[in-house]
């Protein structure tokens, strides 16, 4: 049927205010200030204004590191799997989504970091002409595709997709060559976009495979997913700009509608997605279902797989070739080397990568499950030997935290300091290796020590017994005053594990402020 007997229902959609996104250095003000006025925004190394930046600044960060995008009013970030990691005031964002908020602070590979600032963007100035549609038309209609029609935005490329899930009882190998999360079509300035989110079997303009960059597409482009079946002309149409449009969203017929309908001669219109969906990474398991097409790397868009492709030294060649583009700078070059060597070592490297990730699966496992303590001793002993795996820190601090946290803030609140001071112990022991635990649990010390030193003395606002215990008074309160943006960001660290903590730790603050007085100083800063 035709595009005007799709089953589209349109409904008119309150537009959202725009969102001004400004970054603010922190440790580099010579870069100076940020400022995204697109509802996406790229962060890695290779991308502006990053790329413009000191080499050895950005030598940490990714080439594909993170994005920031606009939802519905609301900016959010999103780490895509980097290397070195992105932080949000102080803790980990893994492969995951957060929304941004006006004051908060993002890292990005411990090299860069940022104070968020947002605020009303003024409305953006309408263009001359608008998309009014994005048609992908296949190349090749005689293997029964039918042509897609992007008529709002973001459009994820997915196998799931009914766009291309309906191939997969005729067609159920060439589908599988598509990833869940394959790429995703959006404008930015008005002009549309194609980025490939990592896929499998890689994406295409012509016979040039995307790498980490989003690309304007033009009309007539030959674009392609997952090699050498889904290859579509990209046609534009433009229109006068106008009004907001509709927001249209697609009602597609089940299964038996769509047999009963002649599917063959169904063309799809295609409803606008969320940047909120296309960069939730996928589980493990979903993962795992993509298939590797040994011809998508090596044979551009329109070509035909040689017959030996199909063996399984070249399956295990290529994703060899997946993990090269998924791994960091120091492991891609000896990947590389790898690739020089006889078929059946490469099938031996293939699966030492692949197996190298088994203590990080392992461990994520027991922290999902609740086994915080064997996580911990799990994540000591795996950063003992690799001691610069942020994945392995992020999740052993986490581990840490929840495992003796609870107790000790038990035994802090009950006065047994005999006890808190083993928790800390043993929380000192298990992160020995772990660089991004270590401060945390010296804030941790500190807030016990200073409990202790309340009690012991009667409480924190008796009066001071002589000059002994006035210098010490003041030496505790100077440590906090001196160093109480550290104090804070600690806090925020640990409370994002442990929302308990900040009991305690408000009850140290109010402890602080009358040594501080009992002291003789003012008490403000505390």
């Amino acid at each position: 049927m035709a595009p005007d007997d799709a089953l589209v229902s349109k409904m008119q959609a309150p537009p959202s205010p725009r969102v001004g996104i400004v970054l603010e250095p922190l440790n580099h003000p010579e870069l100076g200030p940020v400022a995204i006025d697109d509802g996406l925004f790229a962060i890695g190394r290779t991308e502006p204004p990053f790329a413009g930046y000191p080499p050895d600044v950005v030598a940490d960060l990714s080439r594909r590191h993170a994005r920031i995008f606009v939802e519905g009013g609301d900016a959010y970030l999103a780490d895509l799997g980097s290397k070195n990691g992105t932080t949000v005031n102080g803790v980990a964002v893994r492969q995951t989504i957060v929304r941004l908020h006006d004051g908060d602070e993002v890292g990005l590979a411990r090299v860069l970091a940022y104070r968020v600032r947002l605020q009303p963007a003024p409305p953006a100035s309408a263009p001359a002409a608008r998309l009014a549609s994005l048609v992908l038309e296949p190349e090749r209609p005689e293997l029964g595709l039918e042509p897609i029609v992007v008529t709002s935005f973001p459009f994820l490329i997915s196998k799931v997709d009914d766009a291309f899930s309906r191939y997969k009882d005729k067609e159920p190998h060439q589908v599988g060559y598509l990833s869940r999360r394959h790429a995703h079509l959006f404008l930015k300035g008005g002009v549309p976009y194609v980025e490939d989110l990592g896929s499998t079997n890689g994406t295409f303009i012509g016979a040039i495979r995307l790498d980490e960059h989003a690309h304007a597409l033009e009309e007539g482009d030959v674009l392609a997913f997952g090699g050498h079946h889904f290859v579509y002309r990209v046609r534009l149409q433009w229109e006068p700009a106008g009004p907001e449009p509709t927001v249209t969203r697609v009602s597609f017929p089940t299964a038996g509608a769509v047999a009963a309908a002649d599917a063959d001669h169904t063309t799809f219109v295609a409803s606008a997605g969320s940047f909120l969906d296309i960069f939730c990474a996928d589980d493990h398991a979903a993962a795992q279902e993509d298939e590797v097409n040994p011809a998508a790397a090596a044979h551009p868009a329109g070509a035909e797989p040689p017959a030996d492709a199909r063996g399984k030294a070249a399956r295990m060649a290529a994703a060899l070739l997946e993990a090269l583009g998924a791994a960091g700078d120091a492991d891609q070059a000896r990947l590389r080397r790898w690739l020089a060597v006889p078929a059946a070592l490469v099938v031996a490297a293939v699966l030492l990568f692949h197996v190298s990730g088994a203590p990080e699966r392992a461990l994520q496992g027991l922290v999902d499950s609740g086994d915080f303590t064997g996580a911990a001793r799990l994540a000591d002993d795996r950063l003992a030997r690799d001691p610069d795996n942020a994945d392995v820190k992020s999740l052993g601090t986490e581990a840490l935290m929840k495992a003796e946290l609870p107790q000790w803030m038990a035994d802090v609140k009950a006065r047994r300091f005999d006890r808190a001071a083993q928790a800390v112990a043993r929380m000192r022991h298990l992160s020995r290796n772990n660089a991004d635990a270590q401060p945390l649990v010296a804030e941790i010390a500190w807030v016990g020590g200073v409990e202790q030193f309340a009690h012991a003395r009667g409480g924190a606002d008796a009066p001071v017994r002589n000059p002994a215990d006035g210098a010490r008074v003041r030496r505790i309160v100077r440590q906090w005053q001196d160093d109480q943006a550290a104090h804070q960001r600690a806090f925020a660290t640990i409370s994002a594990y442990v929302p308990a903590f900040r009991d305690t730790y408000a009850q140290a603050a109010s402890d602080l402020r009358k040594l501080a007085l009992a002291g003789g100083g003012n008490g403000n800063d505390a």
